[in-house]
């Protein structure tokens, strides 16, 4: 047993499948008013996982990889050998209201805070991932905006100097 969790390349590549198995997701009840909204978010999030996994998602200099998620969400860019202490979670969460100075660049009916609402945030000492998900007051913006917010999260994902 020893020899097999020392042996290099002893570990699974980190996939879609196995990415989406470590961060176990926690819903609402079923039937609450915030469930539809979750599921909604949920596969989006899945769709940009995959995009990920294609090598579709750029930011800056950065090609994202699905270790930059798992490093955003736990500050590990693999699963250690024996398992986290706490198993990862994706959590949804009421976006946040950004104050908004100024509304130059946002097309018309577009609510200013919904923006930056959307950014997910790690707790990386618990393991958490919190992705905002919209309400009847604050909608979803567009996918590709949506997609661009998490590029930026996800692209962030060291501590301290780099």
């Amino acid at each position: 047993m020893l020899i097999h969790l020392l042996r290099p390349q002893g570990q699974q590549k980190l996939g879609v499948q196995m990415l989406l198995h470590i961060l176990k997701t926690q819903f609402s009840e079923e039937g609450s008013n915030a469930f539809p909204h979750e599921k909604e978010v949920y596969q989006l999030f899945v769709r940009y996982v995959r995009e990920v996994a294609a090598s579709r998602r750029v930011c800056g200099k950065t090609t994202l990889n699905l270790s930059h998620i798992l490093q955003f969400s736990t500050g590990s860019p693999e699963e250690p050998v024996l398992g986290f202490t706490l198993a990862p979670s994706l959590e949804f969460i009421l976006p946040t209201e950004l104050k908004v100075t100024s509304q130059q660049g946002l097309s018309e009916g577009q609510h200013p805070n919904v923006e930056g609402g959307f950014l997910p945030i790690a707790h990386t000492c618990t393991n958490l991932l919190q992705v905002p998900r919209p309400t009847d007051a604050l909608p979803l913006p567009s996918t590709q905006r949506l997609f661009a917010l998490y590029d930026l999260a996800f692209s962030q994902c060291y501590f301290g100097k780099k």
